[in-house]
């Protein structure tokens, strides 16, 4: 089995062509909201403007559904469990240790939110940028060459072992795997899974090392590129108005702190 870690999707959009470092900029003003928001529905209306920005920039919906399944176990999660732990405010049920309020419920949802948030500020960089643009924006940002790689390469990883463990779990199921019985039960059934999981991500890690090593990882002398990165006209103008939209939307925060 093979898997790409480059999860870039070719397109002409503004977003696409944006440079690479404005692009990181902007996903940490992003995520810097992400965390500012307090209520859910502020946090809702954030992730919508988000999805409605990626989707006008040229990525598609089964792009962005695609982030959404591997998001959605531990949206799930966290809205299950969530409530339960950080009880405040109205309780609606308790059972022994366990309580049910209303202020949990309202944090969980908060916090899936903000998780989805992050996972689509990530996606919309990763989505919309070139994994070689993105090396070289980590090298001009003033990191060395590895560091630089490395950064990348960690961003793609994760969701191409999520994709590993889809493919996974649907070739043993065509093999007549089935789980059923209690959650113990369950879990065991899951040991062959894991096991070709944990093969096939020591096969893809074997094959990044090849791969590093065939492009001369490691090499010590001054390294060139074909394209350099250079900031445009447009870059500059979506530097400033990202910044001043940021700047507005936390004057906004703070004039009303219950959003």
């Amino acid at each position: 089995m093979s898997f790409a870690l480059d999860l870039y999707v070719p397109g002409r959009s503004w977003l696409h062509r944006c440079d690479p470092r404005v692009k990181l900029w902007m996903m940490l003003l992003g995520l810097i909201l992400a965390f500012r928001w307090t209520h859910p529905l502020s946090q809702a209306l954030f992730v919508a403007v988000l999805l409605l920005t990626l989707r006008f920039a040229g990525v598609r919906w089964r792009t962005l559904g695609w982030l959404w399944q591997q998001m959605r176990l531990l949206v799930f999660f966290m809205l299950l469990l969530q409530p339960l732990f950080s009880p405040s405010g109205r309780v609606l049920a308790q059972i022994g240790p366990l309580t049910l309020s209303l202020g949990g419920i309202s944090s969980a949802v908060l916090l899936a939110l903000r998780v989805l948030a992050m996972a689509f500020l990530t996606g919309g960089l990763l989505f919309t940028t070139d994994q070689r643009a993105l090396v070289r924006a980590f090298v001009r940002l003033g990191l060395p060459y590895t560091w630089g790689l490395t950064l990348s390469l960690t961003l793609r990883f994760l969701p191409a072992i999520g994709n590993l463990a889809t493919t996974v779990r649907e070739a043993q199921a065509s093999r007549g795997w089935v789980t059923e019985g209690n959650l113990l039960h369950r879990a065991r059934e899951y040991h062959p899974v894991l096991i070709a999981i944990i093969i096939g991500a020591l096969r893809l890690s074997d094959q990044l090392t090849l791969a590093l090593a065939a492009r001369g990882l490691g090499y010590t002398e001054q390294r060139t590129t074909w394209r350099e990165l250079r900031m445009r006209r447009t870059d500059w103008w979506v530097l400033v108005l990202s910044t001043l939209g940021f700047a507005a939307v936390w004057g906004v925060s703070l004039i009303f702190p219950a959003l």
